[in-house]
């Protein structure tokens, strides 16, 4: 069953250089100028696509990675300068690599590049997965726990460069509850023409009205460990809800089945 995950958070230089970040997240080799260092994550697994995504009117070698980051980086002068923000998605595994990478790319192009944002695409398939650019697994359905990882920068860019002034909208809960929801219409507009009954949706269980508790994110490393049986803290709690829950429902049928007695009397 598709569930929705989006989390955003921002990349600053008190945490990692953003030529780090996207070295790491796309298991490249580059080359920061600002910290004179190589940071080489080639031999990372499980990276099944990269790309960079660009407004019009940019500067054309912002498509070379090592390139965009470093004038990123080249751009912001204070030493806890925010340099870029992340967006994570998880993707569902009912679709295929392509249809995947295709609503990964039309979500950017929708919410971000339109804003003056460059993004940087890097599409996972999880661990347990040795999986590199030259296998051909992209026709079959994404394994294991399917995710994006999107860093945008954080200033608009133009022909020169990167702008004097940031855009503090950016910032906006209007952009993020914009971005979420987004997310959310592009996968279920998916699963319509493809012919899939199952939804997604970026409002609370609350808002929806759902006496529902929802369980915890437990991301790539921890799935791992629950997927060879190796218990977690946060696997229990889930665990734990998921118990809950189905008292809950139980709860709730048999009121409902005594209220249909009640009616037929």
């Amino acid at each position: 069953m598709a569930l929705y995950f989006l989390s955003i958070k921002p990349i600053s230089r008190t945490q990692m250089s953003a030529v780090g970040a996207a070295a790491y997240r796309s298991g490249e080799k580059l080359y920061d100028e600002r910290k004179e260092e190589i940071f080489d994550f080639t031999r990372k697994k499980g990276i099944i696509h990269t790309e960079v995504l660009l407004p019009e009117n940019t500067p054309p070698d912002f498509l070379n990675r090592e390139i965009l980051w470093n004038a990123a980086e080249h751009a912001e002068k204070r030493r806890d300068s925010r340099i870029a923000r992340e967006i994570e998605l998880a993707l569902p595994r009912e679709l295929t690599f392509e249809t995947s990478k295709t609503l990964v790319r039309k979500f950017v192009s929708v919410c971000f590049i339109p804003l003056g944002m460059c993004a940087d695409i890097c599409i996972h398939a999880g661990l347990n997965k040795n999986t590199n650019h030259n296998e051909t697994e992209h026709e079959k359905l994404l394994p294991h726990n399917p995710h994006a990882h999107i860093m945008l920068t954080d200033r608009p860019v133009g022909k020169e460069g990167f702008y004097y002034k940031k855009n503090p909208s950016w910032n906006s809960k209007q952009y993020l509850c914009q971005w979420r929801e987004c997310w959310a219409n592009l996968q279920n507009e998916t699963f319509i023409r493809k012919g899939l009954a199952i939804r997604v949706s970026h409002e609370s269980y609350i808002k929806r009205g759902i006496d529902r508790e929802p369980t915890k994110h437990l991301g790539p490393v921890l799935m791992a460990l629950e997927r060879r049986n190796i218990k977690t803290k946060l696997g229990n709690e889930n665990r734990a809800i998921e118990a809950r829950n189905k008292e809950k429902q139980q709860l709730q049928m048999e009121r409902e089945q005594k209220r249909r007695v009640e009616r037929s009397r």
